[in-house]
């Protein structure tokens, strides 16, 4: 590390490779790394701790720009009465598959499906 900090503050532009012959004459283990490994333990390390110790400040990404409002979430945007309406068509789907004693019933259950999107809907007050 202490290699790397002085190559890094003689040259901070310096190469990889360069650091990584100059740091495996220092130490030997440094030659069972792979470069990526290199780079994240020793440089990226060094670099990282300077610029903190400079003030300087992280780049950060871009900032997404809704280009359009965002949706209320769905809890936000349905009233208490139409939660309680949806929340009762998901009981009543609740309640007969666990009642559906047989694969048969199951399956009969499982095909009305269709009814239980029909009536939470209906509950949305959107159909």
């Amino acid at each position: 590390m202490d290699y790397v900090e002085k190559a890094l503050g003689e040259n901070p532009d310096k190469d990889l490779d360069e650091l990584m012959e100059g740091a495996k004459k220092v130490s030997p283990s440094v030659g069972k790394l792979s470069r990526r490994q290199f780079n994240a333990r020793y440089p990226l390390q060094v670099k990282r701790r300077k610029a903190q110790a400079e003030g300087t400040p992280r780049k950060k990404g871009k900032k997404a720009t809704p280009s359009r409002p965002r949706k209320k979430t769905t809890e936000a945007a349905l009233s208490a009465g139409q939660r309680d309406a949806v929340r009762d068509v998901f009981l009543d789907f609740a309640t007969e598959l666990s009642g559906a004693e047989e694969r048969k019933d199951l399956v009969k259950v499982l095909a009305n499906v269709d009814k239980y999107v029909e009536k939470a809907v209906k509950g949305m007050g959107k159909a």
